[in-house]
């Protein structure tokens, strides 16, 4: 916005206060006075004009000040557009003072009972600035389709609080509408709200930036979130080699199993073949620190002797990995299978993926409790659940980094296979593998003392 309004601080001695203009074209900034005075309680400082059906000492309605205004912005915005050089202070005073239309202040437009029309503009809501923040940032920061899914996701909730409001709406008291939405409307989980906020405070401070909106009190306010961060899922040695050497059993096959309370029940094997090749693909992700993403686009061209050469899904990194004889001995099984794309494994939906790995960890009864903590609704929830339940295709590259890690090897080595650029994405991990190592080193203790 090059040209905005405000009220001079000093009234004049008729209480009034001079309407200052601040204009920026092409990086030029001038100031100056419009010749209209106005009382405080008059303006607004939201749209920048005088409110409707206010009349200053000189007899000047609103409609006919704010028409004048408008036609000053007007004029600017036209020479913004069309200047191809930066101008002189004197060239853009020059284009202000050259505004001059045939209006008087009897001259208002009147609505059918003869009450003045408001004409102070209205200001652009904010979801019409949205899409074109959403465009120009999942270009420069290179959006994934998975990201942009959550941004329109952030656009359903922002729409559904802020509707047809402008950038002003969020205040304190927007803010923490906004909020309380997601909290009470949309029932999600403290950690979502808090990661929504955020959004909120990135998508409003690129519009102050751009001078579409002039609030910064989202830099302000800060809500409290109770977040408790989840425990990282991943699998032990045990686990993981127990997963590996697995045989599938054939279809219809009824297994017995144990829960984590030790009571027995029957589990119907269905669709043995996707429950193998699921297997081998989590295990691939396990021994080489693959996302999924990244291990479904592996091609045998990014095969060369005992490394895979990879360009990551999320972060476009190129990275070498070293095959070890698990990986390896996964690649020979299906060396000549012929898969669409030439890629060196066979490729599983994400969604369907996890399906499959959970009923597989169900068979090798890796069913340990898991208790996760969180708030919702301002509410404290606590839910157990069998681990099988809660392993995903991701835990498949936590397992390596945890494994790797708890085995001595020096973070700045796995930071190396898994492309992570810094400590603070390592953090958890680290935790857990120096939980691991106390945990060794009492056995040890233990073991000395027999």
């Amino acid at each position: 916005m090059p040209v905005k309004y405000y009220l001079e601080k000093r009234p004049n001695k008729k209480m009034e206060h001079p309407i200052r203009l601040s204009a920026v074209v092409k990086g030029v900034r001038i100031l100056s006075t419009t010749g209209f005075s106005v009382k405080k309680e008059s303006w607004d400082d939201a749209s920048m004009r005088v409110k409707v059906h206010q009349t200053n000492s000189k007899k000047q309605t609103s409609a006919f000040i704010n028409r004048w205004l408008n036609g000053i912005e007007g004029v600017v915005l036209e020479f913004e557009n069309t200047c191809r050089v930066r101008p002189s202070v004197e060239k853009v005073k020059e284009i202000i003072n050259s505004y001059n239309p045939d209006v008087n202040p009897d001259d208002e437009d009147l609505d059918e009972n003869g009450e003045p029309i408001d004409n102070t503009p209205k200001r652009p809501s904010a979801i019409q600035y949205f899409d074109e923040f959403r465009r120009e940032q999942s270009i420069s920061n290179q959006w994934t389709s998975g990201t942009m899914e959550c941004w329109a996701a952030f656009r359903k909730h922002l729409l559904a609080v802020a509707k047809g409001n402008s950038f002003d709406f969020f205040n304190d008291d927007g803010i923490n509408a906004f909020v309380r939405y997601l909290r009470v409307r949309a029932k999600m989980e403290e950690k979502t709200v808090q990661k929504h906020y955020l959004n909120l405070r990135w998508f409003i401070n690129w519009a102050v930036r751009k001078g579409y909106a002039t609030n910064r009190e989202i830099g302000m306010v800060q809500p409290k979130f109770k977040v408790i961060e989840k425990p990282v899922i991943f699998l032990t040695k045990d686990e993981l080699m127990k997963v590996y050497k697995y045989e599938i059993p054939a279809n219809g096959t009824k297994v017995i199993l144990h829960n984590y309370e030790g009571e027995e029940y029957e589990k119907v094997v269905h669709d043995a073949t996707a429950l193998a090749k699921t297997r081998d693909m989590f295990c691939f992700c396990a021994f080489t620190s693959l996302r999924y993403s990244d291990m479904a686009a592996l091609k045998r061209t990014d095969i060369n002797g005992d490394y895979i050469y990879v360009t990551t899904q999320k972060t476009n990194d190129r990275l070498p990995i070293n095959l070890n004889s698990f990986a390896k001995e996964i690649l020979d099984k299906y060396k000549d299978c012929k898969f669409p794309n030439g890629t060196a494994l066979p490729v599983i939906s994400n969604q369907k993926m996890n399906e499959y790995l959970k009923d597989i960890c169900e068979l090798c009864e890796i069913n340990d409790p898991i208790t996760r903590v969180c708030f919702r609704a301002g509410q404290r929830e606590e839910t157990t659940q069998a681990k099988y339940e809660l392993i995903g295709t991701h835990a498949g590259r936590r397992t390596f980094i945890c494994f790797a890690l708890s085995s001595g090897i020096p973070p700045q080595v796995v930071m190396k296979w898994t492309g992570h650029c810094d400590y603070k994405a390592m953090k958890p991990y680290i935790d857990i593998a120096e939980k691991v190592k106390a945990e060794q080193m009492a056995i040890f203790e233990n073991g000395l003392k027999l």
